[in-house]
Protein backbone atom coordinates (compact mmCIF):
# COMPACT_ATOMS: atom_id res chain seq x y z
CA UNK A 1 0.00 0.00 0.00
CA UNK A 2 1.20 3.24 -1.01
CA UNK A 3 0.50 6.88 0.21
CA UNK A 4 0.58 9.89 -1.52
CA UNK A 5 2.26 13.23 -1.38
CA UNK A 6 2.20 16.52 -2.90
CA UNK A 7 6.13 17.96 -4.54
CA UNK A 8 7.09 21.36 -5.96
CA UNK A 9 9.50 19.81 -8.48
CA UNK A 10 10.40 23.43 -9.42
CA UNK A 11 8.78 26.77 -10.04
CA UNK A 12 5.06 27.07 -10.77
CA UNK A 13 4.47 22.90 -11.25
CA UNK A 14 3.38 20.86 -8.21
CA UNK A 15 2.33 17.47 -8.85
CA UNK A 16 1.24 14.45 -6.44
CA UNK A 17 3.30 11.48 -6.70
CA UNK A 18 3.11 8.21 -4.84
CA UNK A 19 5.02 7.61 -1.82
CA UNK A 20 5.78 4.56 0.59
CA UNK A 21 3.60 5.23 3.73
CA UNK A 22 6.29 5.88 6.76
CA UNK A 23 6.88 2.60 9.03
CA UNK A 24 7.07 1.39 11.18
CA UNK A 25 5.48 3.03 14.41
CA UNK A 26 8.53 4.15 17.19
CA UNK A 27 7.26 3.57 20.77
CA UNK A 28 6.07 7.21 21.06
CA UNK A 29 4.77 7.86 17.46
CA UNK A 30 1.26 7.64 15.89
CA UNK A 31 0.81 7.45 12.80
CA UNK A 32 -1.87 10.26 11.18
CA UNK A 33 -4.22 9.43 8.14
CA UNK A 34 -4.35 12.60 6.41
CA UNK A 35 -8.06 14.17 5.95
CA UNK A 36 -7.58 17.56 5.38
CA UNK A 37 -4.95 20.26 4.07
CA UNK A 38 -5.17 24.06 3.95
CA UNK A 39 -3.28 25.96 1.64
CA UNK A 40 -0.85 29.20 3.03
CA UNK A 41 -1.59 31.75 0.22
CA UNK A 42 1.53 33.58 1.68
CA UNK A 43 4.78 31.60 2.25
CA UNK A 44 3.36 28.53 0.32
CA UNK A 45 2.95 30.30 -2.92
CA UNK A 46 6.20 32.63 -2.22
CA UNK A 47 7.92 29.15 -2.30
CA UNK A 48 5.65 28.13 -5.47
CA UNK A 49 6.44 30.74 -7.31
CA UNK A 50 10.34 31.35 -6.28
CA UNK A 51 10.09 34.35 -5.16
CA UNK A 52 11.25 33.39 -2.08
CA UNK A 53 14.79 33.17 -2.57
CA UNK A 54 15.59 29.98 -0.47
CA UNK A 55 13.76 27.65 -2.98
CA UNK A 56 17.46 27.96 -4.99
CA UNK A 57 19.66 27.57 -1.93
CA UNK A 58 21.30 23.68 -1.51
CA UNK A 59 20.14 23.33 2.27
CA UNK A 60 17.49 25.23 2.62
CA UNK A 61 14.40 23.95 4.31
CA UNK A 62 12.33 25.05 0.90
CA UNK A 63 15.27 23.98 -1.67
CA UNK A 64 13.47 22.45 -4.95
CA UNK A 65 12.14 20.05 -5.51
CA UNK A 66 10.39 20.22 -2.41
CA UNK A 67 7.45 19.09 -0.06
CA UNK A 68 5.13 21.99 0.70
CA UNK A 69 2.42 22.48 3.33
CA UNK A 70 2.39 23.05 6.84
CA UNK A 71 -1.18 22.78 8.05
CA UNK A 72 -2.36 19.48 8.12
CA UNK A 73 -5.41 17.73 10.04
CA UNK A 74 -5.74 13.87 10.30
CA UNK A 75 -7.17 11.03 11.99
CA UNK A 76 -4.71 8.43 14.06
CA UNK A 77 -4.56 5.14 12.21
CA UNK A 78 -1.50 3.42 14.41
CA UNK A 79 -0.26 3.82 18.15
CA UNK A 80 3.12 3.54 19.47
CA UNK A 81 2.81 1.35 22.56
CA UNK A 82 4.13 4.22 25.09
CA UNK A 83 1.95 6.59 24.06
CA UNK A 84 -0.98 7.69 26.51
CA UNK A 85 -2.15 10.97 25.81
CA UNK A 86 -4.08 9.90 22.00
CA UNK A 87 -6.16 7.13 20.69
CA UNK A 88 -6.82 4.69 17.87
CA UNK A 89 -9.39 7.46 15.99
CA UNK A 90 -8.58 10.89 17.38
CA UNK A 91 -8.45 13.20 15.06
CA UNK A 92 -5.52 15.56 15.27
CA UNK A 93 -3.96 19.30 13.58
CA UNK A 94 -0.44 18.69 13.00
CA UNK A 95 2.32 21.24 11.09
CA UNK A 96 2.94 18.32 8.71
CA UNK A 97 2.83 18.61 4.89
CA UNK A 98 0.45 17.92 1.82
CA UNK A 99 1.01 14.07 1.98
CA UNK A 100 -1.87 11.19 3.26
CA UNK A 101 0.35 9.65 5.72
CA UNK A 102 2.92 11.01 8.29
CA UNK A 103 4.05 9.91 11.24
CA UNK A 104 4.30 12.77 14.35
CA UNK A 105 6.81 11.81 17.62
CA UNK A 106 3.95 12.84 20.58
CA UNK A 107 7.05 13.84 22.67
CA UNK A 108 9.78 15.61 20.08
CA UNK A 109 9.60 19.34 21.24
CA UNK A 110 10.13 20.55 17.98
CA UNK A 111 6.44 19.31 16.94
CA UNK A 112 2.82 19.81 17.81
CA UNK A 113 0.21 17.22 18.02
CA UNK A 114 -3.17 18.90 18.94
CA UNK A 115 -6.48 17.08 19.58
CA UNK A 116 -8.98 18.52 17.47
CA UNK A 117 -12.61 19.10 19.25
CA UNK A 118 -15.44 16.57 17.90
CA UNK A 119 -17.58 20.06 16.60
CA UNK A 120 -14.24 21.41 14.36
CA UNK A 121 -15.07 19.69 11.25
CA UNK A 122 -11.27 18.78 9.13
CA UNK A 123 -11.46 21.10 6.91
CA UNK A 124 -11.58 23.97 9.51
CA UNK A 125 -9.29 22.40 11.39
CA UNK A 126 -6.60 22.45 8.72
CA UNK A 127 -7.53 25.94 8.47
CA UNK A 128 -6.99 26.81 11.95
CA UNK A 129 -3.29 26.95 10.93
CA UNK A 130 -3.96 30.92 9.52
CA UNK A 131 -5.51 31.75 12.75
CA UNK A 132 -2.07 30.62 14.45
CA UNK A 133 -0.22 33.25 12.17
CA UNK A 134 -2.90 35.85 12.81
CA UNK A 135 -3.13 35.55 16.48
CA UNK A 136 0.70 36.84 17.40
CA UNK A 137 -0.40 40.58 16.45
CA UNK A 138 -2.66 40.53 19.07
CA UNK A 139 -0.16 39.39 21.25
CA UNK A 140 2.65 41.16 20.98
CA UNK A 141 0.64 44.36 20.75
CA UNK A 142 0.16 47.22 23.53
CA UNK A 143 -3.39 47.91 23.02
CA UNK A 144 -5.62 48.76 25.40
CA UNK A 145 -9.34 48.26 25.70
CA UNK A 146 -11.19 50.57 23.22
CA UNK A 147 -8.08 51.72 21.56
CA UNK A 148 -7.78 51.91 17.86
CA UNK A 149 -6.76 49.51 15.51
CA UNK A 150 -5.57 49.52 12.24
CA UNK A 151 -5.41 46.28 10.06
CA UNK A 152 -3.79 46.50 6.36
CA UNK A 153 -4.80 43.68 4.35
CA UNK A 154 -7.74 41.67 4.64
CA UNK A 155 -6.49 38.44 3.21
CA UNK A 156 -7.19 35.36 5.37
CA UNK A 157 -4.37 36.41 8.15
CA UNK A 158 -5.55 40.18 8.21
CA UNK A 159 -9.08 38.71 8.54
CA UNK A 160 -8.10 36.36 10.88
CA UNK A 161 -6.16 39.04 13.14
CA UNK A 162 -8.76 41.87 12.78
CA UNK A 163 -11.33 39.28 14.20
CA UNK A 164 -8.89 38.32 16.95
CA UNK A 165 -8.44 42.68 18.04
CA UNK A 166 -12.23 42.50 18.04
CA UNK A 167 -12.89 40.07 20.59
CA UNK A 168 -10.23 41.65 22.46
CA UNK A 169 -11.97 44.69 22.68
CA UNK A 170 -10.74 47.07 20.29
CA UNK A 171 -12.16 49.69 17.82
CA UNK A 172 -11.38 47.85 14.70
CA UNK A 173 -10.83 49.03 11.09
CA UNK A 174 -9.97 47.20 7.85
CA UNK A 175 -8.21 48.35 5.25
CA UNK A 176 -8.34 46.88 1.47
CA UNK A 177 -8.08 48.03 -1.92
CA UNK A 178 -10.04 44.66 -3.09
CA UNK A 179 -14.19 44.61 -3.03
CA UNK A 180 -14.18 40.94 -2.56
CA UNK A 181 -11.85 41.24 0.71
CA UNK A 182 -13.60 43.85 1.67
CA UNK A 183 -17.10 42.41 1.42
CA UNK A 184 -15.71 38.99 2.94
CA UNK A 185 -14.62 41.35 5.82
CA UNK A 186 -17.93 42.56 6.52
CA UNK A 187 -19.36 38.65 6.40
CA UNK A 188 -17.17 37.80 9.52
CA UNK A 189 -18.35 40.36 11.45
CA UNK A 190 -15.59 42.83 11.09
CA UNK A 191 -17.47 46.12 12.12
CA UNK A 192 -15.44 49.02 10.21
CA UNK A 193 -13.66 48.35 6.65
CA UNK A 194 -12.38 50.98 4.19
CA UNK A 195 -9.95 51.12 1.56
CA UNK A 196 -11.91 51.72 -1.92
CA UNK A 197 -10.17 54.83 -1.99
CA UNK A 198 -6.92 54.28 -1.01
CA UNK A 199 -5.38 57.35 -2.71
CA UNK A 200 -6.16 59.08 0.76
CA UNK A 201 -6.48 56.16 3.42
CA UNK A 202 -3.71 57.96 5.45
CA UNK A 203 -6.23 61.02 5.54
CA UNK A 204 -9.37 58.93 6.21
CA UNK A 205 -7.52 56.85 8.93
CA UNK A 206 -6.44 60.13 10.79
CA UNK A 207 -10.00 61.60 10.61
CA UNK A 208 -11.86 58.52 11.53
CA UNK A 209 -9.51 57.88 14.92
CA UNK A 210 -8.92 61.27 15.81
CA UNK A 211 -5.29 61.58 14.95
CA UNK A 212 -3.67 57.92 14.41
CA UNK A 213 -4.27 54.05 15.87
CA UNK A 214 -2.81 53.08 19.23
CA UNK A 215 -1.69 49.60 16.81
CA UNK A 216 -1.29 49.52 12.78
CA UNK A 217 -0.90 46.20 11.41
CA UNK A 218 0.81 45.47 7.69
CA UNK A 219 -0.84 42.08 7.49
CA UNK A 220 0.71 41.88 3.43
CA UNK A 221 4.01 41.07 3.74
CA UNK A 222 5.03 44.43 1.66
CA UNK A 223 7.46 47.19 2.27
CA UNK A 224 5.27 49.82 0.60
CA UNK A 225 2.39 49.01 2.62
CA UNK A 226 4.28 49.23 5.86
CA UNK A 227 5.62 52.51 4.77
CA UNK A 228 2.19 54.13 4.40
CA UNK A 229 0.55 52.11 7.76
CA UNK A 230 3.41 53.76 9.37
CA UNK A 231 1.95 56.73 8.85
CA UNK A 232 -1.37 56.55 10.27
CA UNK A 233 -0.18 55.60 14.00
CA UNK A 234 -0.42 58.05 16.65
CA UNK A 235 2.17 59.32 18.90
CA UNK A 236 3.41 56.28 21.35
CA UNK A 237 1.59 54.02 18.55
CA UNK A 238 3.36 50.59 17.20
CA UNK A 239 3.18 49.30 13.73
CA UNK A 240 3.18 45.82 13.69
CA UNK A 241 4.93 43.64 11.14
CA UNK A 242 2.54 40.73 10.75
CA UNK A 243 3.28 39.91 6.84
CA UNK A 244 6.66 38.63 5.85
CA UNK A 245 7.89 41.48 3.23
CA UNK A 246 9.74 39.89 0.26
CA UNK A 247 9.52 41.84 -2.52
CA UNK A 248 11.70 44.30 -3.12
CA UNK A 249 10.68 47.86 -2.73
CA UNK A 250 12.63 51.54 -3.73
CA UNK A 251 11.26 54.02 -1.08
CA UNK A 252 12.41 56.87 1.19
CA UNK A 253 13.66 55.65 4.07
CA UNK A 254 14.25 58.59 6.26
CA UNK A 255 10.29 59.25 5.75
CA UNK A 256 9.37 56.02 6.46
CA UNK A 257 11.73 56.46 9.79
CA UNK A 258 10.67 60.16 10.91
CA UNK A 259 7.14 58.56 12.72
CA UNK A 260 9.71 56.72 14.82
CA UNK A 261 12.13 59.57 15.39
CA UNK A 262 9.57 62.11 15.95
CA UNK A 263 6.44 60.64 17.19
CA UNK A 264 7.96 57.74 19.11
CA UNK A 265 6.25 55.21 16.77
CA UNK A 266 7.65 51.38 17.68
CA UNK A 267 7.98 48.99 14.81
CA UNK A 268 7.54 45.28 16.06
CA UNK A 269 7.81 41.86 15.03
CA UNK A 270 4.62 39.41 14.86
CA UNK A 271 6.43 36.49 13.34
CA UNK A 272 5.18 33.09 14.89
CA UNK A 273 8.35 31.39 14.56
CA UNK A 274 10.04 33.36 17.38
CA UNK A 275 7.64 31.61 19.82
CA UNK A 276 8.95 28.22 21.56
CA UNK A 277 7.14 25.30 19.79
CA UNK A 278 5.33 23.80 22.87
CA UNK A 279 4.51 25.08 26.12
CA UNK A 280 8.07 25.41 28.47
CA UNK A 281 8.67 26.32 32.21
CA UNK A 282 10.89 28.86 31.27
CA UNK A 283 10.92 31.52 28.81
CA UNK A 284 8.39 33.04 26.69
CA UNK A 285 4.97 31.96 28.22
CA UNK A 286 3.11 31.69 24.96
CA UNK A 287 3.73 28.95 22.42
CA UNK A 288 2.68 27.74 18.85
CA UNK A 289 0.96 24.58 19.90
CA UNK A 290 -1.19 26.44 22.81
CA UNK A 291 -1.71 29.38 20.02
CA UNK A 292 -3.32 26.04 17.63
CA UNK A 293 -5.08 24.83 21.09
CA UNK A 294 -6.50 28.61 21.14
CA UNK A 295 -7.83 29.09 17.64
CA UNK A 296 -9.56 25.63 17.84
CA UNK A 297 -11.30 26.65 20.69
CA UNK A 298 -12.56 29.58 19.17
CA UNK A 299 -13.59 27.91 16.30
CA UNK A 300 -15.62 25.68 17.88
CA UNK A 301 -17.01 27.94 20.33
CA UNK A 302 -17.92 30.49 17.34
CA UNK A 303 -16.73 32.97 18.65
CA UNK A 304 -14.00 33.45 15.90
CA UNK A 305 -15.17 32.95 11.96
CA UNK A 306 -13.81 30.35 9.78
CA UNK A 307 -15.76 29.23 7.78
CA UNK A 308 -16.22 31.85 5.37
CA UNK A 309 -13.03 32.23 4.68
CA UNK A 310 -12.87 28.70 3.06
CA UNK A 311 -13.80 29.30 -0.75
CA UNK A 312 -12.63 25.97 -1.76
CA UNK A 313 -12.46 22.59 -0.46
CA UNK A 314 -10.73 20.79 -3.57
CA UNK A 315 -9.71 16.89 -3.78
CA UNK A 316 -5.88 16.93 -3.15
CA UNK A 317 -4.70 15.59 -7.06
CA UNK A 318 -6.13 18.93 -7.78
CA UNK A 319 -3.66 21.07 -5.70
CA UNK A 320 -2.38 22.52 -9.14
CA UNK A 321 -5.90 23.66 -9.64
CA UNK A 322 -5.77 25.70 -6.60
CA UNK A 323 -2.39 27.23 -6.64
CA UNK A 324 -3.39 28.70 -10.04
CA UNK A 325 -6.85 30.32 -8.48
CA UNK A 326 -4.88 31.67 -5.40
CA UNK A 327 -2.48 33.06 -7.88
CA UNK A 328 -5.02 34.49 -10.95
CA UNK A 329 -7.67 35.08 -9.11
CA UNK A 330 -7.74 35.71 -6.18
CA UNK A 331 -11.16 37.62 -6.19
CA UNK A 332 -13.00 33.97 -6.56
CA UNK A 333 -10.18 31.98 -4.62
CA UNK A 334 -9.53 32.82 -1.15
CA UNK A 335 -8.75 29.66 0.69
CA UNK A 336 -8.29 26.27 -0.27
CA UNK A 337 -8.73 23.11 1.77
CA UNK A 338 -7.37 20.11 0.14
CA UNK A 339 -9.15 16.69 0.99
CA UNK A 340 -7.31 13.38 1.05
CA UNK A 341 -9.80 11.14 1.55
Amino acid sequence: MTGRAAVVREANLVEIEEIAIPGPVGPNEVLVQTECTFISAGTELANFTGLDPGVHVPGSWNQFPARPGYANCGRVIELGSEVETLALGDRVFTQHKHVSHHLVSVNDPNTIVVPVPADVPSHLAAAVRMGMVAITAPQVADNRLNDWVVVFGLGLVGNLAAQLFQLDGARVIGVDPVPARRELAQRVGIRRIIGDDMSTIVDQLREITGGGAQTVVEAVGHAGVAATAIKTAAPYGELILLGSPRAPVTADLNEFLQPVHKTWVTIKGALEHRLPINPTTRGHPLSIAGNARTILDLVASGRLQLAELISHRLPASQIATAYDGLLNQPDHYWGVALDWR
